[in-house]
């Protein structure tokens, strides 16, 4: 059974409200994606669950919250998250999330971006009420591709542990909130002709909080566009990666000597074609072992997937690089 709340308000639409749990993952995923949804409750009464959407330009916002009268959960399984991308920030209640297995606490003042194109599972533990944004692959890479001056040659891969809405995490918690307040109002501001360019800001934010295998690209904060050779490398350098590159191939996919490669590199990057490249498959691999778990994967293995041919020195390049030794970084994933 369900009902419909209220007229909405603003660009929100009404409260869709139901303890079908058929009929609510019908409605869900025609807003976000397909999935299956099961309540398990030792109460007569089923869990409730009260959903809203609101768009901007091509984003959606959707305000989820369920009811569980006593103890139970909900869980939420969705096969592929085919081409979406979906940030969401727990405002009440106790979660776990992940890919296969929701085995990640995801806690009331966090945030955490769902990736594109892989497997989501979630569970609810308790009452618990969620705000959720949801992203086209393409319009997110577009954001990204500007922000780094280059093509997006590998998927963009987000961290998969919730993380505090603090520093500019928090900034972007009070973005997301003004703007679904702002879509409150019959006359909203955002919602205007200006609703590209606050979908622009947004997205902006989300690649500059959010870490993801990208991240050490957006720390170059300098305004001055990349040369071409030196993006064309650094397309190339994120392509191969996982292979023997040398500096002899970095130079032929710039199209430019060696000597105006590192100039360019040192310039615009702050270190030599080498060192970005060993950064690279860094950066990859600490992603790889914080998205695993102890049991699921060795460090060996993965060192040896992200192009680093001798385990001493990837283990003590990525301790001088993130502070801790990869195992140290498996045990806590």
């Amino acid at each position: 059974m369900h009902q419909t709340a209220a007229d909405g308000t603003g660009r929100w639409t009404p409260y869709f409200v139901s303890s079908d749990p058929l009929e609510t993952s019908e409605i869900v995923g025609q807003s976000i994606i397909s999935h299956s949804l099961a309540h398990n409750s030792r109460q007569k009464r089923p869990a409730t669950v009260r959903f809203r959407t609101a768009s901007l330009d091509t984003l959606t916002f959707h305000e989820m919250a369920y009811s569980m009268f006593g103890k139970g959960e909900a869980r939420i399984n969705v096969p592929n998250m085919a081409n979406i991308y979906l940030c969401e920030i727990n405002l009440e209640g106790q979660m776990a999330v992940g890919q296969m297995r929701a085995d990640r606490s995801f806690r009331p003042g966090e945030i955490y971006m769902i990736n594109a194109n892989g497997p989501h599972t979630k569970i609810w533990q308790t009452d618990g009420r969620q705000m959720m944004i949801k992203i086209h692959q393409t319009d997110m890479e577009a954001a990204l591709a500007r922000l780094i001056g280059m093509p997006v040659r590998d998927p963009l891969v987000f961290d998969q542990a919730p993380c505090p809405l603090s520093g500019s995490a928090a900034t972007l918690g009070r973005m997301i909130d003004l703007l679904t307040q702002d879509l409150e109002q019959e006359g909203s501001f955002f919602d205007g002709p200006g609703s590209g360019d606050a979908k622009q800001m947004l997205l902006d934010m989300m690649l500059n909080a959010l870490p993801h295998n990208y991240t050490h690209l957006l720390s170059d904060t300098s305004p001055t566009l990349r040369p071409r050779h030196v993006r064309y490398a650094a397309a190339y350098i994120h392509s191969h990666s996982r292979e023997v590159v040398g500096l002899d191939d970095m130079v032929q996919a710039s199209g430019v000597s060696r000597r105006s490669l590192h100039e360019g590199f040192r310039k615009y990057y702050g270190v030599t074609p080498m060192v970005y490249l060993r950064n690279v498959r860094l950066d990859n691999a600490r992603l790889m072992l914080k998205q695993k778990g102890v049991g699921d994967v060795l460090v060996t293995d993965v060192a040896l997937d992200c192009g680093f041919n001798h385990l001493s020195k990837f283990a003590r390049a990525y301790k001088e690089r993130f502070g801790e030794l990869p195992s140290e970084t498996l045990r806590n994933a």
